[in-house]
């Protein structure tokens, strides 16, 4: 019951979340300086006061603020985004057709972040002080400071240019066609088209962009498995067990992890929501086709619709996220159903 009742309140939270991050993002929108009729007509058009005068009253900018708002909410609440005025297709469209791209992609990167993240903070915190923690925070170090567009091209460089042993850019090489869309994600709808060559093509371009976008959440989450592996390593029920002769194998896996780890589980939320906002520059160096790459040329052209999906979408997947996170709380800790 009271899980249920938590996750009644988070589903409050985030009605109002939405609305209110809505409200900012419209009022953003008509305050960045530029002009979307500048940006989608050619300089003749726009010397042709008939053809400005039709692209505004088409995309609604010949319309008080306010008026627009009010509009822009209504259709909101029936879950219509409008239509991109880049591409003249619906939004929710466009966004169907990228996010399960940049899905994908974050599936991958977060996996291999949570378990070299979690792997590398458990060894470090088992070997404080020697050589393989210094490693091991060097590393994690590296990975939280390193610029991601630098460090997507030294990976294209290395392994792709110079050594051969990863594909370049793009979902799927040319080779082979994209596979029927079921869930958007080529990994899987190759393997359930029944073609696991095309499915293992499609995981090797996955892994130059993946270990990128995985190198920062990598790096927070060793930190953050090592701080927490030697607070719980110091407490009293630990030392009893040490005391009763458990093997340190027993003691870490059966006693200690599970407790250190769940701090841990806010680092991987966060870092997963990071992932599913799109990261822009990676996408663009990788020529990935998903959210950051259409939030990028949303952008450029000045579609404010384009640029409002987007933006909902980023905070709609952060707050479902950190609902989870909270609910599975919930489940492990008792202590937080009532907070």
């Amino acid at each position: 019951m009271d899980i249920l009742k938590m996750i009644i309140k988070r589903l409050a939270y985030f009605v109002l979340l939405m609305f209110g991050v809505a409200t900012i993002v419209f009022v953003l929108t008509r305050l960045v300086p530029g002009d979307p009729v500048a940006a989608n007509l050619s300089q003749r058009n726009l010397n042709n006061p008939e053809i400005v005068a039709a692209f505004e009253a088409k995309w609604g900018l010949d319309k008080p603020v306010i008026d627009q708002y009010g509009i822009y909410l209504n259709e909101l609440v029936h879950l219509d985004l409008g239509t991109s005025i880049r591409t003249g297709n619906p939004v929710l469209a466009e966004l169907q057709r990228c996010y399960p791209a940049t899905l994908e992609l974050a599936f991958f990167a977060i996996l291999v972040a949570a378990v070299l993240g979690i792997f590398f903070g458990v060894i470090s915190a088992l070997k404080r002080n020697s050589f393989v923690d210094q490693l091991v925070r060097g590393i994690s170090v590296v990975g939280v400071s390193i610029p991601t567009f630098w460090f997507a091209l030294l990976l294209l460089f290395f392994f792709y240019y110079k050594l051969g042993l990863a594909p370049g850019t793009g979902r799927i090489s040319k080779g082979f066609t994209a596979p029927q869309t079921v869930t958007g994600m080529y990994v899987i709808d190759s393997l359930l088209e029944g073609d696991p060559a095309k499915a293992w093509d499609c995981l090797k371009h996955l892994f130059l962009p993946g270990l990128c976008l995985a190198s920062f959440s990598m790096g927070l989450i060793a930190r953050t498995t090592r701080s927490n592996m030697l607070d719980v390593m110091s407490t009293d029920y630990i030392r009893t067990a040490k005391a009763k002769g458990l093997s340190s194998g027993r003691l870490v896996w059966h006693h200690a992890i599970g407790n250190a780890l769940i701090p841990v589980l806010t680092v991987i939320g966060l870092g997963f929501g990071n992932l599913l906002g799109g990261t822009v520059l990676v996408e663009q160096i990788f020529t990935w086709p998903g959210v950051g790459q259409f939030a990028y040329q949303s952008v450029t052209a000045m579609d404010s619709p384009g640029i409002i999906g987007c933006a909902l979408l980023i905070a709609a997947n952060y707050t479902v996220i950190n609902i989870i996170v909270d609910i599975l709380y919930g489940i492990i800790d008792p202590k937080v159903r009532s907070n």
